[in-house]
């Protein structure tokens, strides 16, 4: 069998402009408006912080990590790290100004639990900044029917080490899911959105990432086929 090479750099600048903003180049920009100088930040689910460093567009923010993996220690966005699990928070009410979770809330079993401790440990006006993938898109699909091992596969050849990859249940991923999940929480939406964005999953052959491309381009063209985007980015405030 072929190996498969990862190309998503070199096909980017093939199918996209420069400007182009990717799927973290959003939400970092969501990042820098909604959490101010000063603040103190806590990464749920940080993890080791290999593919997202969006701690160097927040110089003067605190940042406190939590992961439930050993493994997830060197995170360079942290100025500090407590293992522990999203369902019982180990934070006092009201510690922090904003709670960023990055692909964390496909991996959560009890996620009624999770939001409702994300609320917990935020300061009155304080912001939840999420970004998760919509359960309808055709990657989760494809992610759901195949077992982790040959998910975690994939994911090596793309740059990701075993410890980075955790199964998946897709419990708060689609739209819906998440309103339900902030009301019952006790915040409420400032936005939620749908968006695609580069197909990078594709990037093994030209063809393919070609095919991902005019998805893209159909999807994020037409709002009726919004849920069918596959990134879905939420703010709510307490």
């Amino acid at each position: 069998m072929r190996r498969l090479t990862f190309r998503p750099r070199e096909l980017r600048r093939l199918f996209y402009p420069p400007a182009f903003l990717g799927m973290f180049e959003r939400f970092q920009e969501v990042i820098n408006s909604c959490v101010p100088a000063g603040s103190v930040l806590l990464d749920a689910g940080c993890g080791r912080g290999r593919t997202f460093l969006y701690r160097r567009r927040l110089p003067s923010v605190r940042v406190v990590g939590l992961d439930i993996s050993p493994h997830a220690c060197g995170n360079p966005n942290l100025d500090s790290q407590v293992r522990g699990n999203l369902e019982t928070l180990p934070f006092a009410d009201a510690s922090f100004d904003a709670v960023l979770s990055t692909h964390v809330a496909e991996h959560l079993a009890r996620p009624e639990a999770a939001f409702g401790e994300m609320a917990r440990v935020l300061r009155p006006g304080g912001r939840l900044l999420l970004l998760t993938p919509n359960r309808r898109h055709y990657v989760p699909l494809l992610a759901r029917l195949l077992p982790t091992g040959l998910h975690a596969a994939v994911n090596r050849r793309r740059g990701l080490g075993e410890h980075d990859v955790f199964p998946t249940l897709y419990r708060a991923n689609t739209a819906a899911d998440l309103r339900r999940l902030v009301r019952g929480a006790g915040l409420h939406v400032e936005r939620l959105e749908a968006f695609e964005t580069e197909p990078e999953y594709l990037a093994f052959h030209p063809l393919a990432y070609a095919a991902g491309v005019l998805y893209e381009r159909l999807v994020n063209r037409y709002r009726a086929l919004a849920p069918l985007r596959v990134n879905l980015l939420l703010v709510a405030r307490r």
